[in-house]
């Protein structure tokens, strides 16, 4: 199932002709998160998975679904997401991009299940760091994504927000690195300035969290990525090292002060939790129990 926002480059016709269903979407009413709910209710009700990838994620291998599927019906798990790497030919600032995500990690992780206390107890800066779902490549529990009603409405971070409500009704997240996408954006300094401050936003009106609250944090964020660029450049000599003819510190300096900007303003609070099935409620064994 494809869903299409009236593009103009081929992709439907390719789609069509690879066999593959088009939703049209009509771009003025596209949200990440009911676009998606779209494309999952016109697919069969019998599926055990739901696989989300984004039209740039490129799997890698034949048992790509596969592998993602089997992660995301773990006991306990409600979601698994493919590890990312950079593609063929990149810039030295895409493999920075992609290769700093916990995406990118080589080695398997989960995150959850947590306890109630845990659940409610947690701060903004630490569910920052554990809603770790990413929709460029993820696999979803069909029955549990239907019986929740999907993704909420976002215009921006809907898999963050569903990691939210998956790791709040006591599922664990699955890092799965046998499944691989190669996926990264060659962003210009001007493009990234809009998509790291939209992100930024969000988490500070979403999720009450500032990703760069002050001076002292823009310093540590440019520095941090200088020195990574400079260790990049010495193991990727070959791959580009400017961006539109600009040096690769311009885009650098772009991205950390675009969190900047999107972290100033009033802070959001945690969103309010949903009714969402428990592993109990589907049968579900716990993470560490054996699948009979």
């Amino acid at each position: 199932m494809v869903a299409d926002t009236a593009s103009r480059d081929g992709t439907r016709e390719a789609a069509r002709q690879a066999g593959a269903r088009v939703l049209a979407v009509d771009p003025a009413a596209f949200d990440h998160g009911l676009t998606r709910n779209l494309a999952a209710a016109a697919l069969p009700e019998d599926l055990d998975v739901l696989v989300f990838l984004v039209q740039d994620a490129v799997p890698q291998g034949e048992t790509f679904l596969g592998t993602l599927g089997t992660a995301a019906l773990r006991p306990g798990v409600g979601g698994a997401t493919a590890r990312q790497v950079p593609p063929a030919g990149c810039t030295r600032a895409t493999v920075a991009s992609v290769t700093a995500s916990p995406f990118a990690a080589a080695e398997p992780r989960r995150i959850g299940p947590l306890d109630e206390v845990a659940r409610t107890g947690l701060t903004p800066a630490q569910w920052r760091a554990r809603v770790c779902l990413d929709d460029i490549a993820c696999a979803l529990r069909a029955d549990l994504f239907r019986r929740m009603g999907g993704y909420r409405a976002a215009r921006h971070g809907e898999d963050a927000l569903m990691a939210y409500d998956l790791l709040s009704a006591g599922w664990a997240l699955e890092h799965e690195p046998g499944a691989v996408v190669e996926h990264g954006h060659e962003y210009t300094v001007d493009d990234v300035g809009l998509r790291y401050e939209a992100d930024a936003v969000f988490f500070r009106e979403r999720f009450g969290f500032a990703s760069r609250p002050s001076w002292l944090s823009v310093a540590k964020g440019v520095l941090a990525a200088a020195r990574r660029d400079r260790a990049l450049a010495r193991l990727h000599p070959e791959r580009p090292g400017t961006i539109d003819g600009r040096p690769l510190s311009a885009l650098r300096r772009a991205q950390v002060w675009a969190q900047y900007r999107g972290s100033r303003g009033p802070l959001g609070s945690l969103p309010e939790r949903r009714a969402v099935p428990t592993p109990a409620d589907l049968g579900v064994p716990l993470a560490g129990e054996s699948i009979r």
